[in-house]
């Protein structure tokens, strides 16, 4: 039902007789530049909205939004650069402007369908209504799956395209459901059997874990449950998290780490989410915890530090492959807030990272930073902050490849050819493009990137599956993502593990961490189940009269029965 008026409303939002009439806006500060096709953008840029109080007298007031997230600013900085590098390839889309308007989605679902209303009916920059068709072409969409879902939801019946960088939930897969979805990060379907691959790997029987109470967070955790109890493996909890959540809430999840004899926990939340409960394990000095994390926090910078790791030293995780864009640096260390003074977003990171107040701020961020004004002198050149190391990309790799793929598509559209063919003739105008013709066109792109990387969808909007291992080190007093190994699907459909075990730094030192709910059954004893408890929970009682048990850890079906052993000698003998 709520969907249904979500249409309603965009459908009014978008359609007249003869023109498009804008009955109500929502105010959005953007990132925008006007090109001749142009390209949306939603991102994180501050992680929490701040509630309000609705009281259906008046207007609703703006949304206000905290948490100024370097991570994601960079996001929307690989965007614009992606776009300003393909203006000036002469190859690719020649003679065509590509535009873009970037807006924040405060990591919420309502924030995000906001900002995808905004971007459909046209830029607010623009007072033309002469087209109801979207003003965009595309859309490079979101981060936190739950976003996707709401844009996906409200677009797809729209034909518009939208491509994810960040979003992993499988059920965005679903082309019955966001047939215009897609995505340059895998399908938490792979990465489910990945980590169940990584548990059997080391043997542990005995797992908790840890969810977001989101999409991404329970799809992830069912995704990894199902494939675990294939291979015998239990789940002793589930605890649920939230970057929202209350301290209580938090308390609680903390007192079931700490009540449960598991030695292994995987984590599979942002990175925003599992923060708080980071910092409470840390301050409560919970420790000998072999951590697994998901790709979405397990090389984040914030939780990254020295004091995060007296816990969670030694994680391990999969990642998306990353990839150096040397190009970037410059880019990044050039922004600066006087050279645009309406650039939305821009000012609140010069705060943060340069430490001062630039001139004509109007931005209300809420942002802890100094008092001081700018003088004007300030640069970013020499910065060694971790936002400009542009060596171990992987997200914003994903940004720059979603860039890519969606003009790769536009221009087979305009020129009916891969670029780089031998003729330079539109055989569309621009003004003929239609958002469904790109989705179409974005099914069936394939080209290789200057990086190497073959660039391509399936039929369900997802790219090749592709993990790196990854595992928290100390080294010169700073946090190491080292990578260890891979996981990966190979031609015939199977899926290889590699990892260099001799190499990690195990949470418990240099011994692999052991995690199971009851000691093996020694030889003469076999198991026997504990009512109400899971499978891998069991005691361990001596065989009956006549039976034997000849190897350890066998069960009640692993027993030999020594009295039909001798009957079946016994029929032998009689036969012979």
């Amino acid at each position: 039902m709520q969907r249904a008026v979500l249409l309603s409303l965009l459908i009014l939002y978008l359609n007249t007789a003869s023109g498009c009439e804008r009955f109500g806006r929502f105010d959005m500060t953007s990132l925008f530049k006007r090109g001749e096709i142009m390209i949306g953008g939603i991102f994180p840029v501050f992680n929490k909205e701040i509630g309000s109080t609705y009281t259906f007298e008046s207007e609703p007031p703006g949304v206000k939004c905290e948490g100024f997230d370097l991570r994601a600013f960079r996001w929307t900085q690989v965007m614009i650069f992606a776009i300003e590098e393909i203006n000036k390839d002469h190859t690719l889309l020649p003679d065509i402007t590509l535009g873009y308007r970037i807006l924040n989605s405060c990591a919420s679902p309502t924030n995000t369908l906001r900002a995808a209303l905004t971007l459909a009916s046209g830029q607010e920059e623009n007072n033309s209504t002469l087209s109801c068709s979207p003003a965009i072409s595309a859309l490079i969409a979101e981060s936190g799956s739950s976003q996707s879902l709401a844009v996906a939801g409200i677009l797809g019946p729209f034909q518009v395209p939208v491509v994810s960088y960040f979003s992993t939930c499988a059920c965005l897969s679903n082309r019955a459901k966001y047939p215009t979805f897609f995505r340059t990060i895998p399908s938490d379907y792979f990465q489910a059997k990945a980590l169940a691959a990584l548990v059997k790997r080391f043997g542990w029987q005995w797992i908790g874990t840890i969810q977001s109470d989101n999409d991404y967070g329970r799809n992830g955790i069912l995704a990894f449950t199902e494939e675990v109890k294939k291979l015998g493996i239990c789940v002793a909890f589930v605890g649920t998290v939230l970057r929202t959540y209350t301290v209580d809430k938090i308390l609680k999840v903390v007192e079931m780490i700490k009540q449960s004899t598991v030695k292994v926990i995987l984590a599979f939340v942002p990175e925003g989410d599992i923060y708080p409960l980071m910092k409470e394990v840390v301050k409560q000095n919970i420790t000998g915890i072999q951590w697994i994390g998901s790709e979405a926090w397990i090389t984040a910078t914030r939780p990254s530090t020295p004091e995060i790791y007296q816990a969670f030293g030694g994680a391990l995780g999969f990642v998306m492959q990353k990839m150096a864009i040397p190009t970037l640096k410059p880019f990044l260390t050039n922004i600066n807030p006087n050279t645009d003074l309406s650039a939305a977003f821009v000012r609140t990171f010069w705060e943060i990272m340069v430490g001062c107040k630039p001139a004509l701020r109007s931005e209300n961020t809420g942002a802890d930073v100094a008092n001081d004004m700018c003088t004007g002198n300030e640069t970013l050149l020499y910065s060694q902050d971790a936002f400009f190391n542009v060596t171990q990309l992987r997200v914003s790799y994903n940004v720059y490849k979603a860039v890519y793929a969606i003009a790769h598509a536009l221009h087979e559209l305009v020129f009916c050819q891969p670029a780089g063919g031998e003729a330079v003739r539109q055989c569309l105008n621009i003004s003929e493009i239609q958002s469904k013709q790109v989705t179409a066109q974005l099914q069936r792109v394939r080209f290789l990137n200057k990086f190497g990387d073959n660039v391509f969808f399936d039929e369900n909007g997802n790219p090749p599956a592709s993990y790196d291992i990854i595992n928290w080190q100390l080294r010169d007093g700073q946090v190491q993502h080292v990578t260890l190994g891979n996981f990966a699907s190979s031609a015939n459909g199977d899926y290889k593990l590699s990892i260099r075990e001799e190499e990690i730094v195990w949470r418990t030192g240099k011994l692999v961490p052991s995690s199971v709910c009851s000691i093996v059954c020694p030889v003469g004893t076999r198991k026997a189940q504990i009512k109400g408890k899971p499978l891998c929970c069991f005691d361990c009682i001596p065989c009956a009269d006549g039976t034997i048990a000849n190897s350890t850890g066998k069960g009640e079906n692993g027993q030999i029965y020594t009295n039909y052993i001798f009957l079946v000698f016994a029929y032998i003998l009689h036969l012979k």
